[in-house]
């Protein structure tokens, strides 16, 4: 493949030879950032600190210059090219993407040639004198890493905690962590280096004296890394570069976020042993989450990379009125007036939607059409959040009969491993009018969407009960706790091609600034929530994340009333019926009545 500069144009340098040092430099910044789709930041952050360096030095130098490679060839030095040192190499692979290779450095085996940067004499010399400062600082606090290592391998509980990082690892999508040129990886449609090829394993049965440095490290840093926040801290370094002084700066500067969030003092963190670090963070995470700052993650589906933020979002995080939609639905065809309590009114319109299913179940006869008025009400909660953010589609997900939930004895998760994934549902649900281009191809995708979260559904239900309670075989994901919102998630995801996937949000519910979801004995996370798609851009932004999170909080609000009223047998909850296959084959979001109340806009306004 030809190389292409940020603005799309074939780079003039890739043609026959050396090209202007601008020209070289640009076919570089557009490689590291695939054209302008990843940060110069983040692409620098997976690079080696050799690499990474070399990089900040030349970009915009004029004396630099590139010299194609030729399909299938292997770089050689340039005879007729002009007197120096040799040529830097350039590299692509499937898992560390382009690399650049010192001047005698020999490319890795499964690294594809892309051409050569000849570097002057003394920028070569500048980044090594560099390089040789950053790995004086590595080398110290790696030396930290190791005594950890060899603690926990002298008290003779390394295997036990070898064991547990496997299965960390297995409760997070992917995992993709560079460690210098070794890479780190497990994941489902793509390498899988840590389990599936046995690197785990392989650690259990030899000395530590025979690891490699980067296996010593990652074994530690990982720890640290779960420590700080269970194992999706791991997705917070995928597609970059892991390191002892990196991992300490990135929980120092976790840790001044915290504490500026909660407005204190950030003491002495910086002289803390690493274990003792990361247990901080995670002790003031759990009063973060409850401040005027809300945790969220921005996902780059290029690097798998999920960077958690903080947004200035006060509690409590409800919606101030009932959006229009929920709020003529519920006039119309529940029969509840608003009174101004968001909650309270959501709740009554919930209470009412039981009632109604409850008559239709008693007396067959003109009824909501296939999902009943409980997944009527949820569809306009979908359907006013699609609208309010300009989506092109959007869902909501949960399990169809909450008396499944219930256990043999309270909090007990037999009724969890006992569902299936035809238990659960994923009310998905189109833009009235953004899709029309798509045609008959809505269904499919809206269908395919469906199946995607029904999967995923099943897949994190036990995910908050203690892993003894879960057999070996049973595998499961750590549930979503926190908002993200995500850029390229058509990558490396056949699901998110297949159904046009490229920009998202996800809401989770029950929301970390309240008390888990509770229903017969046991609390649950990332239960149920609201997620936003968009085919095409722009992205969507933290505005469009704080309405979707406002309208997870309507979510919460239904699945608590109906949870209430199910344990105190004060209500009849039938099962959720209908977003199956036929629903989606037959068009049934045309049925739904906030549908209809969508496609034609808002309610006019009366004169004064």
């Amino acid at each position: 493949m030809i190389p292409r500069t940020a603005d799309g144009a074939t780079a003039t340098a890739t043609a026959t030879g050396y090209g202007a040092g601008h020209d070289a430099t640009a076919l570089l910044l557009a490689e590291l950032t695939r054209n302008g789709r990843i940060s110069l930041r983040l692409a620098c952050s997976r690079l080696t600190t050799w690499e990474s360096l070399l990089v900040q030095h030349v970009l915009g130098r004029g004396d630099v210059e590139f010299l194609a490679a030729e399909p299938g060839s292997t770089p050689d030095p340039d005879p007729d090219g002009p007197a120096g040192p040799d040529p830097v190499t350039l590299t692509r692979s499937p898992l560390a993407g382009l690399s650049l290779w010192a001047p005698g450095e020999p490319p890795g085996p499964e690294a594809a040639p892309v051409g050569r940067l000849r570097v002057p004499a003394e920028v070569l010399d500048a980044v090594a004198e560099e390089t040789r400062v950053i790995e004086a600082r590595e080398a110290a606090d790696r030396h930290e890493a190791d005594t950890i290592l060899r603690t926990w391998e002298k008290n003779g509980e390394l295997d036990d905690r070898l064991a547990r990082l496997a299965d960390w690892v297995e409760r997070v999508e992917s995992v993709y962590i560079l460690i210098g040129r070794d890479v780190f990886s497990k994941s489902d449609a793509g390498t899988n280096t840590l389990t599936r090829q046995g690197l785990l394993t392989g650690l259990r049965t030899s000395p530590v004296d025979d690891w490699r440095p980067a296996d010593r490290l990652f074994v530690v840093l990982a720890h640290c890394l779960f420590v700080s926040g269970r194992s999706v801290r791991f997705e917070e370094f995928n597609g970059l570069q892991l390191s002892a002084t990196g991992l300490r700066e990135f929980l120092l500067d976790r840790h001044a976020q915290y504490c500026a969030a909660l407005d204190r003092g950030p003491g002495g963190a910086a002289g803390l042993p690493l274990p003792e670090l990361a247990q901080l963070v995670r002790d003031l995470m759990h009063d973060v989450d409850r401040s005027e700052l809300m945790r969220y993650r921005r996902i780059n589906g290029l690097t798998f990379v999920k960077n958690e933020r903080l947004l200035d979002f006060p509690l409590p995080r409800d919606p101030e009125t009932m959006p229009e939609l929920v709020a003529r639905h519920g006039r119309l065809n529940l029969g509840v007036e608003t009174t101004g309590d968001v909650r309270a009114d959501l709740r009554a319109m919930t209470l009412a939607a039981v009632a109604l299913d409850a008559t239709a179940e008693a007396d067959p006869g003109p009824a909501p059409p296939g999902q009943g008025a409980i997944g009527e009400l949820l569809a306009a909660v979908v359907l006013s959040s699609i609208v309010a953010t300009d989506a092109d589609y959007g869902m909501s997900s949960s399990v169809r009969d909450l008396s499944g939930l219930r256990g043999v004895r309270a909090g007990s998760p037999d009724g969890v491993l006992a569902l299936k994934k035809g238990d659960f549902f994923c009310c998905c649900l189109p833009h009235p009018t953004r899709m029309a281009e798509v045609g008959d191809e809505t269904a499919a995708i809206l269908w395919r969407s469906a199946q995607r979260m029904m999967y995923n559904r099943w897949h994190f239900a036990p995910g908050e009960y203690d892993r003894a309670e879960i057999p070996e075989k049973r595998h499961y994901f750590f549930p979503p706790q926190v908002p993200d919102i995500a850029e390229h998630a058509e990558h490396h995801h056949g699901g998110h091609v297949a159904s046009r996937v490229r920009y998202t949000i996800r809401a989770p519910g029950a929301q970390v600034w309240h008390p888990p979801f509770t229903v017969f004995g046991h609390g649950y996370r990332g239960c149920y929530d609201i997620r936003l798609v968009r085919m095409e851009g722009p992205p969507f932004t933290t505005t469009e994340l704080a309405e979707a999170v406002r309208h997870c909080s309507l979510v919460d609000e239904l699945w608590r009333t109906l949870a209430q009223g199910l344990q105190s047998g004060d209500l009849h909850v039938p099962p959720v019926n209908g977003f199956d296959r036929s629903w989606y084959e037959s068009r049934g979001w045309e049925r739904l009545r906030p549908f209809g109340l969508a496609a034609r806009g808002p309610a006019p306004v009366d004169p004064l």
